[in-house]
């Protein structure tokens, strides 16, 4: 295992038809040694008792895999691969995200991909379905996608790490990424103080 001073993760987020799992790779091929995780592969592991992520009964679910998936990026960022983990990570799953962070030297950036709504729908839509993770088809259901389009629309303090990219290549995306990255914006902040 490499010994680096200081580890660097990159939580890739946003709703699906945003381009994360595309720009994800793009932005870790600039960097060497680095990784990619689709964190979908997560939830093929998953053999009886699957529940789709946007369903409200997934939450506990949903948050014992995002445990999971960060632990893994965790290992790779702690062993010196630039990292890249994309997926459903919105701010609402952040606390579990700084748990498995907790004590480790790792910086970590939180960048959220939100094209507008149409865009979404129609690279969804319009994306071969193939498979990147097997057993895991992309979503093209235009219902899930509103919903979870609707959720990433308004992030309040998150807001400042949203690109909308719209407008953008995949390439495009991925350059605004690293130059944000090397200009060490879009670190995930702290938690909020809590009131005693």
């Amino acid at each position: 295992m490499r010994c680096v001073d200081e580890g660097i993760l990159v939580i890739l987020t946003g709703p699906p038809g945003a381009g994360k799992s595309t720009v994800g790779r793009l932005v870790a091929a600039e960097y060497n040694p680095s990784a990619c995780i689709h964190s979908d592969w997560a939830y093929t592991t998953i053999v009886n008792g699957f529940i789709r992520q946007w369903e409200p009964e997934s939450d506990p679910q949903n948050r014992a895999v995002i445990r999971s998936s960060i632990a893994m990026a965790a290992r790779l960022a702690e062993g010196g691969y630039f990292t890249v983990i994309e997926g459903i990570f919105g701010p609402w799953y952040l606390d579990i995200v700084r748990d498995e962070l907790e004590g480790r030297r790792i910086r970590t950036h939180y960048v959220v991909l939100r094209p507008e709504i149409e865009a979404c729908l129609e690279r969804a839509q319009n994306r071969p379905q193939v498979e990147k993770v097997p057993g895991h088809r992309p979503l093209a259901d235009s219902g899930p996608i509103r919903l979870l389009w609707d959720i990433f629309s308004d992030l309040g303090e998150y807001e400042v790490h949203v690109i909308d990219n719209t407008n953008m290549t995949a390439s495009q995306a991925a350059t605004a990424i690293c130059k944000r990255v090397k200009k060490g914006c879009e670190v995930l902040p702290a938690p909020p103080k809590q009131r005693t």
